[in-house]
């Protein structure tokens, strides 16, 4: 039988049952997205918790390294170095994001450089004291430089400022030089060359690996959120019921995030997240539309089947057409004693198909010409049906028809034509 499409049968849903299924729908939907919602934020809330413990642990050791080198600094600098790394500790302790915690643990290099500093400057200032002669003075500052130089690994120094290790190399060179003639005048310029050439590298490395730094954690950062929006969608039954090759996809996105941070492309994860971000928007809708037509085809079967069991047929469980999809048809058999069977198939858009059995059939003159099938028997049941559908749960079915029926014939109430091949009837809802 052929009949009007799904389409038409949607509209004709009565509008109370339309606008709670909808509603449903919105409210499974919330349910779903607050799901997302805490696996992302519980996520987030353990990644947080780790680079805290990760940087309370750093500065503690900061802090225990400045109690550690307190003969070799000044009192004052002791106290205000170990100051500063509570006030960290305290700060970090307190933070709530990522981007705070960043922000907050970029003191800490600050911390160490300084102690660092502070170490030089009371050796150099005790050396200094010890020293009589300029030249010895000069000696002593060439170390120093030396020492600064050397607690900056070569990889960082070449890695974050390149021209500036070659600089620092050739001024210490030089100074090393004028050092070994024996005349402290003659080293004064090399000195002030080597001491410029030092501070500006230092500087510069510090810099650049504290921007190096800041811009890695922020890609990992984005990646952290690539991988949790990714566990959100996956914990979320609908998108991954109509969307889960979608979601395989942004899946393998999280390898080439991975990829870009060790090729120190620390703008690509930002990009695919931002990319990311659209396609879940997407892959939410279009699950949702899919959910919704699923539930109409839910609705519609299992109606069909109540109404048929209400009509003293045996009606199995509705079981969809291939389990592999789960927007495919839905497949209703149901039977009476008498070994008349109907089987139904109900889609998600289309035409709802019945394939009779056991209903006599036969052929009969049309009205105006020619012959047409008929099947009073099986119509009357399909009638019955469509009205306590329409009645009963607001699915308002169109006219049963067949190929073969003629449009113009009324229903008999005592025909029963014998079967034929031609069992198979079709109608719109």
């Amino acid at each position: 039988m052929s009949s009007s499409s799904h389409k038409e049968a949607q509209a004709r849903l009565a509008r109370q049952e339309q606008e709670r299924l909808e509603q449903e729908r919105q409210r499974k939907a919330a349910e779903e997205a607050r799901i997302r919602a805490a696996a992302a934020e519980r996520e987030r809330l353990q990644r947080l918790e780790n680079l805290k413990n990760q940087s309370i642990a750093q500065t503690q050791a900061t802090i225990a390294k400045i109690q550690q080198k307190s003969p070799e600094i000044y009192p004052q600098d002791s106290s205000e170095l170990t100051k500063r790394g509570q006030s960290l500790l305290n700060s970090l302790r307190g933070v709530a994001t990522e981007y705070q915690l960043q922000d907050t643990l970029q003191e800490l290099p600050r911390i160490e450089q300084e102690l660092d500093r502070a170490i030089s400057r009371k050796r150099r200032d005790d050396e200094e004291k010890k020293r009589k002669a300029e030249l010895e003075k000069q000696q002593f500052d060439l170390e120093e430089l030396e020492r600064e130089i050397a607690q900056i690994p070569q990889t960082d120094a070449i890695k974050f400022d390149r021209a500036g290790h070659t600089t620092v190399q050739t001024a210490l060179k030089a100074l090393r030089s004028a050092i070994a003639s024996g005349n402290p005048q003659t080293a004064r310029s090399p000195l002030n060359t080597a001491t410029a050439a030092v501070e500006q590298h230092i500087a510069s490395v510090a810099h650049n690996r504290a921007q190096w730094q800041q811009q890695k954690a922020a890609a990992e950062q984005a990646l952290g959120e690539l991988e949790d929006l990714i566990i959100g969608l996956r914990t979320d039954p609908v998108a991954k019921r109509w969307q889960i090759h979608l979601i395989d996809e942004l899946a393998t996105q999280l390898q080439t995030g991975i990829a870009a941070i060790e090729a120190e492309q620390f703008d690509k994860p930002a990009l695919i997240l931002a990319a990311t971000k659209a396609q879940e928007q997407q892959i939410i809708a279009t699950a949702n539309a899919a959910q919704i037509q699923a539930d109409q085809r839910d609705y519609i079967a299992k109606s069909i089947a109540e109404t048929l069991a209400e009509m003293g047929f045996f009606v199995n469980e509705p079981q969809l057409e291939d389990s592999r999809y789960p927007n495919a048809a839905l497949i209703l058999k149901a039977a009476t004693n008498s070994g008349k069977g109907i089987s139904i198939s109900v889609p998600v858009e289309g035409e709802v198909w019945y394939n009779v059995d056991g209903y006599s059939k036969t052929t009969e003159a049309a009205v105006g010409g020619g012959t047409a099938a008929v099947c009073d028997e099986a119509e009357k049941v399909l009638t019955e049906m469509h009205d306590r559908l329409g009645a009963e749960f607001g699915i308002n079915m169109s006219e049963v028809t067949w190929e073969g029926k003629d449009p113009k014939r009324k229903l008999s109430g005592d025909d029963e034509l014998p079967n034929n091949d031609q069992q198979q009837n079709r109608t719109g809802n």
